[in-house]
């Protein structure tokens, strides 16, 4: 039984880290706060725009296509995920860890060379320490990202794709739902692909494009694409802080609970030592007075 001076040490200690626990817990609900915000501001956007463009490929106009489009057969596969670079957000690195990994085995079964871009330095290690081909690799996920963080990687995803090196490019990434619910996904960038629209535009109105449609086609696409990365970026980050937020909030409670332990046990153990110490002077008085 320890005593009750090791139990007060205990009980500050466990305190000290409750503190901690609850204050990044509070700095985590902020950031979620500011991340869903901007989430689920982007998202309409992106979706419409998305719409917009691949109402334009639909139409018969000119015979307008493009590679970025174009379908072919799958040979090699760049995949790019998104991570965190700190810990302490529960599961979140882990889920994405476990979701890439197997993608990599299955495309490997297939038969297709797999190579790997990493946002987040946990991502990063897992993928070196497996072994899996990494080409690029950003080690810090921007605090607050805007779409000039993500142009390079597109650029290169879209050099890439252009020049026949690779035939689809994914994003492993994490999905916000709510607080409570983060969901792993992988998401095909390139070829892009149209979206099932929410709000079909009229097959019956005629639009003119200038210069052309094909020169629309050529400046729009890339754009879009850096959309979509820039709309998964922010998923996972309003994703890392709800799950974050929770871990710690679990900590916290986790933390008061074995306080409440501690404390009862401390009492017991006081407790016990009066009741003991009354016993030897109880007893010393009655040898004394015989």
């Amino acid at each position: 039984m320890p005593s009750t001076r090791e139990l007060r040490a205990r009980i500050k200690s466990v305190k000290s880290t409750r503190q901690i626990t609850k204050a990044m817990e509070l700095v985590a609900a902020a950031k979620m706060r500011r991340a869903s915000e901007a989430t689920l501001t982007s998202r309409p956007y992106v979706r419409r725009a998305s719409e917009v463009v691949f109402d334009l490929v639909r139409r018969p106009i000119e015979g307008v296509t493009h590679p970025l489009i174009a379908d072919r057969e799958v040979t090699s596969v760049l995949v790019f995920a998104i991570a965190s670079d700190r810990g302490l957000a529960g599961a979140y690195n882990a889920n994405l860890g476990k979701a890439s990994l197997s993608f990599w085995k299955e495309q490997e079964a297939l038969g297709r060379n797999v190579r790997f871009i990493t946002m987040g330095k946990s991502i990063d290690r897992l993928l070196r320490k497996t072994g899996a081909n990494l080409i690029q690799s950003y080690p810090h996920t921007p605090t607050h990202p805007t779409s000039a963080d993500l142009v390079p990687i597109g650029k290169y995803m879209v050099d890439q794709f252009m020049g026949g090196k690779v035939d689809q490019v994914v994003v492993a990434y994490t999905d916000f739902a709510s607080l409570m619910t983060q969901e792993v996904k992988l998401k095909t960038l390139l070829p892009l692909k149209p979206p099932a629209p929410e709000h079909p535009l009229d097959d019956n109105r005629h639009f003119v494009y200038e210069p052309s449609p094909a020169v629309v086609l050529e400046a729009v696409l890339p754009r879009l694409l850096e959309a979509e990365l820039y709309q998964c970026l922010q998923e996972a980050l309003a994703s890392e802080h709800a799950s974050r937020r929770l871990a710690m909030k679990s900590a916290t409670d986790n933390a008061s609970d074995m306080i409440d332990d501690l404390t009862l046990t401390y009492n017991g153990v006081r407790q016990g030592s009066i009741t003991q110490e009354l016993a030897e002077i109880t007893g010393g008085a009655a040898a004394i007075g015989a």
